[in-house]
């Protein structure tokens, strides 16, 4: 019997092996079972060696699911593990302190010229526009793209997500099939440098509001498009967002520690998000909404859709130039109508 093949080297194995570590969208690679490129993470040893192409986890959880961990590729090729040698778990380090992006970056971006703001234009107020973009420091690039920054609660901001969106407010993918960009890895492009070479520590988004409000309730999202809608419609709480699905750990969330804590999954990432509810025992308490109730079996709506689904677009006040243009399509001559002012 081959002394690898025993129950307690597998856990060594699967101990000495993990994910790799996010570095910018060369270290994603193409899922081996649903093709789509930069969603594919390795398992990589200790030196950051990947044991085989095809082990790993893709990050289209319900849509693909695949994963094939270290354990399942030396079950799968026995004759590999004479070339294995268990590496030693590294030590634990002291914990690196994070890059930031420089605040000004921020400030000269902030903006409401973005095609996010266009589809929030036909719902809601431009008054109300001008303060979440404020609030939330909203910025937009050359190309109108939008810039969601994590402003931590010292206000520092880690990094920032951007994304560009259609006139029905959905992520337009790129060419690549990655809807989003990082504002890290385009500050490092224009430096000349690798984005690992920025250190990446995320934090929420909307992280900042939380001293600012520390007596209001809080509200999580997934993503960032319904913390800014939310808190247009709800603007009682403060909302927050994770950035992902994957995000919802403690390591993420410390900021909520002693605070009342709403949680507003995806219709998709209920039950997921349900178990990991005890892990937060450092909120004073904290409950998952049933806003997905109601929802068909495999949706994967969030609860801005819900939202924007029932709001009705705002009427566009009737201008001067409006009734001109009335009065020719209707052959009214001009002098027949006057207007008081």
């Amino acid at each position: 019997m081959n002394p690898f093949l025993n129950q307690k080297n597998f856990i060594d194995m699967e101990y000495t092996y993990s994910l790799q570590k996010y570095t910018g969208r060369n270290s994603r690679h193409t899922c081996p079972a649903c093709g789509r490129k930069f969603c594919f993470t390795l398992y990589v040893d200790g030196n950051n060696n990947p044991i085989a192409e095809d082990v790993g986890r893709c990050e289209h959880r319900n849509s693909c699911g695949y994963e094939k961990t270290p354990k399942d590729y030396f079950s799968e090729n026995p004759t590999e593990l004479k070339e294995f040698r268990p590496i030693q778990a590294p030590q634990p380090r002291k914990e690196e302190k994070p890059d930031y992006i420089p605040f000004s970056l921020i400030q000269q971006s902030e903006s409401t010229n973005n095609t996010l703001m266009d589809y929030l234009r036909k719902f809601f107020a431009e008054n109300d526009l001008n303060k979440i973009t404020a609030d939330y420091h909203l910025g937009s690039t050359k190309k109108r793209e939008v810039i969601f920054p994590q402003i931590d609660r010292v206000s520092m901001c880690r990094t920032g997500k951007v994304i560009d969106y259609d006139k029905n407010g959905h992520r337009i993918k790129k060419m690549q099939g990655d809807a989003v960009d990082w504002l890290h890895a385009r500050l490092m492009k224009k430096q000349g440098k690798q984005a690992s070479d920025f250190h990446l520590k995320q934090c929420l988004f909307g992280e900042h509001l939380l001293s600012k409000r520390p007596n209001d309730i809080v509200c999580m999202t997934e993503g960032e498009k319904s913390t800014v809608i939310c808190s247009l419609i709800f603007p009682q709480f403060v909302w927050v967002s994770v950035g992902g699905k994957q995000n919802f750990k403690p390591a993420m969330c410390h900021a909520l520690k002693g605070r009342d804590v709403i949680v507003y999954p995806d219709a998709d990432a209920v039950n997921e998000w349900a178990v990991k509810l005890p892990q937060f025992v450092f909120c004073r308490s904290i409950k998952l909404s049933d806003w997905a109730k109601n929802e068909p079996q495999g949706s994967k709506r969030d609860i801005a859709d819900l939202i924007m689904e029932q709001r009705k677009p705002i009427e566009k006040p009737t201008t001067i130039g409006d009734v001109c243009r009335w009065m020719d399509e209707l052959g009214i001559p001009k002098g027949r109508i006057t207007f008081n002012i």
